[in-house]
C-alpha cells in the first residue's frame, strides 16, 4: 500500500456493507477505517506516539577563564554522569589550552595551579565514590532456609552493623549539605570580588581565577552529594531486603540441642569474665592509698572507669546469651513451658552506669586539660585511656540496644509457641520499659544551662511535682484549720492568720528546694536577696510595702477576718479577707473593696469589732411641741427593746435625752448599745431603729413634726404718693 485515498477506501467498505437506514453513519465508519490504514501505511521512519524521542546532543558549557560567569556550571547537577564525563574532559581540554597562554606571573601561576588540582579533583571524586557504589553495606550476612538461634543473631547483627553504617553515611550527609551552603556563600563572595576588580587587568585575572577555583571546588561538593545519595538508596534497599529475610528467619528457626551447648559454654565464660574482673575492681578499690602525684591518682580512676565498662560489658554479652538460649528452648517441641528472661533492672543498671561513666570521664578530661595545658606530648597517653573507655560506652549502647531487641523477639517467640495469656505480665513490662526509656532519652535532653548545670526535662518536671506538691500541703493545711474553725475548737482569725502564715513558709521552703534543684548555691541568696532588695527599693517599692504591711496586719492583729472596719477614705465595711497585697472589705452594698494593705498600717483606721464588739450608737428623732416628755422617752426605750441587736446589762442600759429645742421640734436621741456582730452585713443599725421608732411613737399617737413657719400679717400705712393716687381716685 504505497498510496492511501480514503475515498476510495471509504466508498470500497461502503459498497461491502449493507445499506443503513442512515447514509451519514455509513460515511463517518468508512472515513475512520481510512485513515486507520493510511496511519499503518506511514513509512517506517515515522515518529509513532509513545515512541521516546530522540535524546538531544549534550553541550558542555566552557566557561570564558578571564572572566568566568557565576552560573555556567549550574548544568552540572541535572546531567547524567556520561554527560558530566564529557563535560569534565572538554573544561580539561579547554583548561590546558588557556593555561598555556597564561602571564608568567607568580601568583597566576598559583592560582591556576589551583585550579587545576581542582579540575583532578572533581575527576578523583568520580572515581572514588564509583569504587565506594561497588561496596555492599552487607557483604558478610547469610540468610539459610533452616536457620537456627546463632544464625539469625549473626544475621541480625550484621544488619545492625549496616544501620550502623548508613547512620553514618546520613550524617555525612547532613554535613554535605552544610559544607555546600557554605560553598554556596563563597561564590557569591567571590563574585563581588571580580566586579569590584577594576580596570587593573592581573587583578581581574587572579578574581577570576579564584571564582573559578571556587566553582570547581563547589562542583567537587556536587559530586560527593550525588554519589552519597545514590549510596544511601541503593544500602536501603539492601537493608530493607536483608530485614525481610531476617523476618523469614525468624519464622523458620529451628531448635538446635548443639547450638544449646554451644550457649550453655557462651554463658559460662562470661561468667567467669565477669567473675575476674569484679576481683580486679575490687582490688583495685580497695587500694585507698592516695599518692602525691595526682597523675596516679588520675590513673586509677580511669583504669577503674575502664573495668567498670568492661563489667558492664559481660553482663550484657551473658544476657544476650541467655536470651538466645531462652528462644531456643522455647522452639524444643516438648510440651513444657519455660520462663521468660526479662532484665529490666540490668538495662536500668546498664544505662544508670554508663550515663554516669560518661559524667565522670567528661570530669577528667576537663581536669587533665587544666593540668596539661596544650602540651601535646603530655595528653597523648591520656586520650588513649580516654578513647578506650569511650569505645566501652558506645559498645555498651549497642548492647543495650541489642538486648533490648533480643527480648522483643523472645516474647514474639514465647507469644507463638505458649499462647498469648502466659506472657502477658512480661509483654506488659516489656512495653511499660519501652515507654520508660523513650520518656528517658526524652527526659535527659538538655534544654539549657544554669550555673554550668545541665538543665533537662527531667528538672523541669521535678521543679514542676515539688511546686504542686508544696501546694497541695499548704491546702491541705488551710483546709484542716478551716475544719477547726467549723468545730469551733479555734478561732476563726487566728486560724486564718496561721494558715497565711504557713502558707508563705511552705511556698518559701518549695521555692528553696527547686533553687537547689537548679543548681543554684543557697549559700548565696543573701547577695540575691541584697540585689533584689535594691530593685524592690526603686521599682517595687509600692508592692514591698503592701507585702510588709500584710505580714505586719497578719502578726500584729490590729485586724481581723470578720471586723468591722470604718477607713479614713470613708469605706465601711467587714474584712473577708487579709492577703499579701491587700485586702478585701465587703460593704453594706454587697461590694468588695481592695484596699491596699498601707492604707491599714498608714493611715486612720475605725475597727468596730476590735477587743469588744458592743458599741454605742446615736439615733436621732424629734417631735412635736406639746409632746409629753415622759412619754417620748417610754416610746423610745420601747423602740429600743424589739430590736434584736440592743445590747443591755447592768453597765450598759439604754437611755433617751432631750438634746434641744427646735425650730419645729422637740430633738431627742435614742443612745443605745448594740452588739456589732449581729449587725448583718447588708444591713444599717441606724434603719432599724428609726423602723421601730416610728411605728412606737405612732401607736402612742405621738406627733412627728415637719418644718413649719408662722406668718403674721400686721397693720401698715401705705407710702404718700400711694395715698394721694388712691384718694384722686376715689374723687
Amino acid at each position: 500500500m504505497g498510496n492511501c485515498d480514503p475515498s476510495l477506501v471509504a466508498s470500497q467498505q461502503c459498497s461491502r456493507r449493507p445499506a443503513f437506514p442512515s447514509a451519514l453513519l455509513c460515511l463517518l465508519l468508512s472515513l475512520s477505517l481510512s485513515l486507520l490504514l493510511c496511519a499503518a501505511a506511514a513509512p517506517a521512519s515515522a515518529q509513532l506516539p509513545g515512541q521516546p524521542k530522540p535524546e538531544e546532543e549534550f553541550e558542555p558549557v566552557i566557561p570564558n577563564f578571564s572572566a568566568p560567569s557565576a552560573d555556567w556550571w549550574t548544568g552540572w547537577p541535572d546531567a547524567s554522569p556520561e554527560q558530566r564525563q564529557q563535560w569534565l574532559e572538554a573544561l580539561q581540554k579547554a583548561w590546558a589550552d588557556w593555561q598555556a597562554k597564561l602571564p608568567d606571573n607568580k601568583d597566576l601561576q598559583a592560582r591556576a595551579k589551583a585550579v587545576t588540582e581542582s579540575l583532578k579533583g572533581i575527576e578523583n571524586t568520580r572515581k572514588k565514590f564509583g569504587e565506594y557504589r561497588k561496596m555492599p553495606v552487607l557483604p558478610e550476612v547469610k540468610f539459610p532456609e533452616q536457620p537456627n538461634v546463632l544464625n539469625w543473631a549473626d544475621a541480625d547483627a550484621a544488619i545492625a552493623r549496616g544501620l550502623q553504617r548508613q547512620l553514618s553515611l546520613q550524617l555525612e550527609l547532613r554535613q554535605l549539605s552544610d559544607t555546600m551552603n557554605q560553598s554556596i556563600n563563597r561564590l557569591r563572595q567571590q563574585v563581588v570580588v571580580l566586579r569590584e576588580a577594576g580596570d587593573d587587568q592581573l587583578k581581574r585575572e587572579a578574581a577570576a581565577l579564584a571564582l573559578l577555583q571556587a566553582q570547581l571546588r563547589h562542583l567537587i561538593i556536587v559530586e560527593r552529594r550525588d554519589a552519597l545519595e545514590k549510596q544511601q538508596s541503593a544500602w536501603k534497599e539492601q537493608i530493607g531486603l536483608a530485614q525481610s529475610q531476617l523476618a523469614r528467619m525468624l519464622k523458620n528457626l529451628q531448635y538446635s540441642d548443639e547450638v544449646g551447648k554451644k550457649l550453655d559454654a557462651v554463658i559460662k565464660a562470661r561468667a567467669n569474665v565477669i567473675d575476674k574482673l569484679t576481683v580486679q575492681r575490687s582490688d583495685l578499690q580497695a587500694d585507698q592509698l592516695t599518692s602525691a602525684n595526682p597523675e596516679v591518682d588520675m590513673a586509677r580512676e580511669l583504669k577503674l572507669m575502664q573495668l567498670e565498662t568492661e563489667i558492664l560489658e559481660a553482663h550484657l554479652k551473658k544476657r544476650k546469651a541467655e536470651l538466645l538460649q531462652s528462644i531456643n528452648d522455647v522452639l524444643k517441641e516438648d510440651g513444657g513451658e519455660h520462663e521468660l528472661i526479662v532484665s529490666r533492672e540490668l538495662l536500668d543498671t546498664a544505662h544508670t552506669m554508663s550515663d554516669s561513666i560518661s559524667r565522670d570521664l567528661a570530669v577528667r578530661q576537663r581536669q587533665l586539660v587544666a593540668w596539661t595545658g596544650e602540651e601535646r606530648a603530655g595528653m597523648q597517653k591520656w586520650w588513649l585511656l580516654f578513647e578506650k573507655i569511650n569505645s566501652g560506652l558506645g559498645s555498651v549502647d549497642d548492647l543495650i540496644n541489642d538486648v533490648q531487641r533480643y527480648e522483643a523477639v523472645q516474647l514474639q517467640l514465647f507469644k507463638k509457641h505458649q499462647g498469648w495469656w502466659p506472657t502477658v505480665r512480661e509483654r506488659t513490662g516489656h512495653f511499660l520499659s519501652v515507654a520508660y526509656r523513650h520518656w528517658r532519652e526524652l527526659a535527659d535532653y538538655k534544654l539549657f544551662t544554669i550555673s554550668e548545670n545541665p538543665i533537662t526535662l527531667r528538672d523541669i518536671a521535678k521543679i514542676i511535682f515539688v511546686l504542686v506538691v508544696a501546694w497541695l500541703i499548704s491546702s491541705f493545711t488551710r483546709r484542716f484549720l478551716q475544719r477547726l474553725v467549723r468545730k469551733n475548737h479555734a478561732s476563726e482569725s487566728s486560724m486564718y492568720n496561721l494558715g497565711r502564715v504557713l502558707h508563705y513558709s511552705i511556698i518559701a521552703i518549695a521555692l528553696i528546694v527547686v533553687l537547689s534543684m537548679l543548681g543554684l548555691d543557697t549559700s548565696k541568696l543573701a547577695l540575691v536577696a541584697g540585689a533584689l532588695s535594691v530593685g524592690i527599693g526603686f521599682g517595687m517599692q509600692a508592692i514591698f510595702s503592701n507585702f510588709i504591711s500584710g505580714l505586719i496586719l497578719l502578726f500584729e492583729q490590729p485586724l481581723r477576718v470578720g471586723d468591722l472596719v470604718e477607713l479614713e477614705s470613708g469605706v465601711f465595711g467587714r474584712i473577708r479577707d487579709i492577703n499579701v497585697r491587700s485586702t478585701r472589705i465587703t460593704t453594706r452594698d454587697n461590694v468588695d473593696i481592695l484596699v491596699p494593705n498601707t492604707e491599714f498600717v498608714a493611715g486612720r483606721v475605725i475597727n468596730h469589732t476590735l477587743d469588744d464588739p458592743v458599741r454605742r450608737i446615736h439615733v436621732p428623732f424629734g417631735v412635736a411641741y406639746g409632746s409629753d416628755p415622759d412619754n417620748v422617752r417610754e416610746a423610745a426605750m420601747a423602740a429600743a427593746e424589739r430590736v434584736a441587736i440592743t445590747h443591755t446589762d447592768w453597765q450598759r442600759k439604754t437611755e433617751v435625752w432631750l438634746m434641744e429645742f427646735g425650730d419645729s421640734s422637740l430633738n431627742f436621741k435614742l443612745v443605745v448599745w448594740i452588739n456589732s456582730n449581729m449587725v448583718s452585713p447588708l444591713g444599717d443599725p441606724y434603719a432599724l431603729f428609726n423602723l421601730e421608732l416610728l411605728r412606737e411613737l405612732n401607736e402612742r399617737e405621738i406627733e412627728v413634726p415637719f418644718p413649719q413657719r408662722d406668718l403674721h400679717v400686721r397693720s401698715w400705712e401705705p407710702p404718700l404718693p400711694v395715698a394721694r393716687y388712691q384718694r384722686r381716685s376715689a374723687d
